[in-house]
């Protein structure tokens, strides 16, 4: 056994296995329509396409709405732009890409962004690392709390999910170029300086965690005197905070804050902490939250091994992760004295996984230096390097065959618990395809020519696409919305 359970194997059953987590999330994707801002943000890019059917016009289209809306509503121009543009913009049925974009963004982001951490910092071998990406990944999208809004809500999803994907792109390019010389150290601190850019004018809550994190950097290397070494990070890191303070500063954020009340800052910091405590060990701490990390312990006891990395202040790291992931919550508290949408806890949740990972990784490395210094396991080995020790393999084992029988307990009173088996619930009911129905019949009456339309009722909610429809009131904004983009005089709802 030990000689076929090797981390290359194992790292190639994870990634299938994640994989085709994936197909029922993708599949009931197909039955997505847009809604609400879809309609009201997307109207301009829309007709812009229907009149000139020039992708270049449209772009610039997109460009003038997202400085409207950074002078009168909000600062984060990167957010504004790309929410201008949603997939409906070029047909209704291109919607289906949302759940596509948003799971390849997250994907590809924290394969990357770990696979620098682990095997450029701490010399880890490159299947162990996919070990632990796939890990983290399956719980992150499985337990996702927030789904639709994460996933299969354009305007939400671009603004948190992807912007989310973007900075983990920007850290992986950063700690990548430490590592590179030349002209490819060049490259990627020019695509961190691009990125690093639309990142800071992304969503606030991103925004605010990476500027957090760089500033800590920067007092390290401050510190340590090794600025010389490292003037040419200066630019990606100078652009990334030019772009937040263009956020931050901007002056729709002040006609916002008018409609909105929020808390004082101090208030607002104090409450995040709070809140982090209540929905990370609270709201979001499950049994598969646990198991993730009984299975990440003896991957990163592995690649402890081969580091010279001594993890001396594991306290330190783990109030650090949890101080990050407090202060995505605090924009919100402060800008609108909550965190209730579920965009914004699907945001902090998944950087919430992510840094309880890399938490994991470090006391576990911590723990095996020290067990090192005492003599009990060899410093440094390199032996059987492409097998796990008898009591790796076993504890791997258990924990991935516990999750499995835990798994099918869970799915059969409540099968919505997971993402993947709500979806097959949705699609087995054939409420997927009657939500699906009902909204594209709606769409052909939209160009049908009639100008007051009375719609009937959605015959369902699918749990992880219904996010909001029309309602009874033809004066309500969506209403309004949807008259503006298809050219209606009113629209509005039946009532039940």
């Amino acid at each position: 056994m030990k000689k076929w359970i090797t981390p290359k194997s194992l790292s190639i059953c994870l990634t299938a296995g994640y994989l085709v987590s994936l197909i029922p999330l993708l599949w009931i994707g197909w039955y997505n329509y847009p809604s609400a801002d879809d309609f009201t943000i997307g109207n301009a890019c829309r007709h812009a396409w229907g009149n000139s059917h020039n992708l270049f016009q449209v772009i610039w289209t997109g460009m003038i709405k997202a400085v409207e809306d950074w002078t009168h509503w909000m600062g984060y121009f990167t957010s504004n732009f790309l929410m201008a543009i949603p997939p409906n913009t070029f047909g209704e049925r291109f919607y289906t890409l949302t759940v596509w974009i948003m799971l390849a963004m997250l994907t590809f982001s924290t394969v990357y962004l770990l696979k620098n951490i682990f095997v450029k910092v701490f010399q880890a071998n490159k299947h162990e690392s996919l070990c632990v990406a796939m890990v983290m990944l399956f719980v992150t999208v499985q337990c996702m709390v927030g789904r639709v809004e994460a996933f299969y809500w354009y305007s939400g999803a671009v603004n948190y999910m992807f912007i989310h994907g973007m900075s983990l792109f920007y850290y992986g390019l950063l700690i990548g170029a430490v590592y590179e010389k030349g002209k490819k150290r060049t490259v990627k601190l020019v695509a961190a300086a691009v990125i690093g850019f639309f990142t800071g004018g992304g969503n606030q809550l991103t925004a605010l965690n990476v500027a957090v994190i760089l500033l800590v950097a920067i007092g390290f290397l401050s510190f340590r005197k090794r600025w010389k070494e490292y003037r040419a990070f200066l630019i990606p890191v100078g652009l990334f905070y030019l772009g937040f303070l263009l956020n931050v500063a901007a002056p729709g954020n002040w006609v916002r804050a008018e409609e909105t009340s929020g808390m004082n800052p101090v208030k607002a910091v104090l409450v995040s902490f709070y809140y982090c405590f209540y929905y990370c060990l609270g709201e979001w701490f499950s049994w598969p939250i646990v198991v993730m990390v009984i299975i990440l312990i003896p991957l990163f006891w592995r690649m402890a091994r081969r580091t010279k990395f001594h993890f001396r202040f594991p306290m330190i790291v783990v109030l650090f992760g949890y101080c990050t992931v407090s202060a995505m919550m605090t924009p919100s508290l402060f800008a609108t004295g909550s965190i209730e949408a579920e965009r914004l806890q699907a945001l902090t949740y998944t950087m919430f996984i992510l840094t309880l990972t890399l938490c994991v990784g470090y006391v576990t490395g911590w723990a095996r230096k020290k067990v090192e210094e005492k003599g009990y396991v060899e410093r440094n080995t390199h032996k059987q390097e492409g097998c796990f020790s008898k009591t790796e393999m076993w504890c791997l084992l258990g924990c991935l065959a516990f999750f499995a029988f835990a798994s099918s307990l869970t799915v059969v009173p409540d099968p919505h618990y997971f993402t993947a088996s709500s979806a097959i619930a949705d699609l087995a009911s054939g409420d997927a395809r009657a939500y699906g129905d009902a909204l594209r019949t709606r769409i052909e009456r939209y160009k049908s020519g009639e100008k007051d339309i009375v719609l009937e009722p959605l015959p369902c909610r699918p749990r992880l696409l219904y996010f909001s429809e029309v309602r009874e009131d033809s004066q309500d904004w969506e209403n309004l919305g949807v008259c503006r983009y298809y050219g209606l005089d009113s629209v509005r709802v039946k009532k039940e």
